[in-house]
């Protein structure tokens, strides 16, 4: 299918978004394209692939409480989950109307938050 391959350790298991998110940050990273994973550079794309990815659990019954508590941190904390336009807008607007800045941004205030968490953990 592709020679992008998620962990092994992922088989068979529950993954949450955010560590999906994470996987996909360090391919684009090492250079893989973002298109590979959302379609197009779009920040909205990015979006609509994290709400696919919620729903798809959802209808599943499996609860997420790890992105649940990025989406809380980046709401309450970062103050960067403004009602209307969510983080896809505002960082779509701080950028410029970057696409690939806004998203940029968006993965790495996932790996801030899963820096912090690490840190904390005992």
């Amino acid at each position: 299918m592709s020679a992008i391959r998620p962990p092994e350790e992922w088989k068979g298991r529950f993954v949450s978004t955010l560590d999906v998110l994470l996987f996909i940050r360090e391919q684009i990273l090492g250079g893989v394209m973002p298109e590979m994973f959302f379609g197009r550079l779009d920040v909205w794309s990015v979006a609509a692939f994290v709400h696919g990815v919620r729903f798809h659990l959802y209808c599943g019954g499996v609860e997420d409480p790890r992105y649940q508590e990025f989406g809380a941190w980046l709401r309450d904390v970062r103050n960067e989950f403004p009602s209307g336009r969510g983080w896809a807008g505002l960082y779509l607007e701080e950028a410029g109307g970057e696409h690939r800045a806004a998203i940029m941004r968006f993965l790495e205030r996932c790996a801030e938050y899963d820096s912090l968490i690490r840190e904390r953990a005992p």
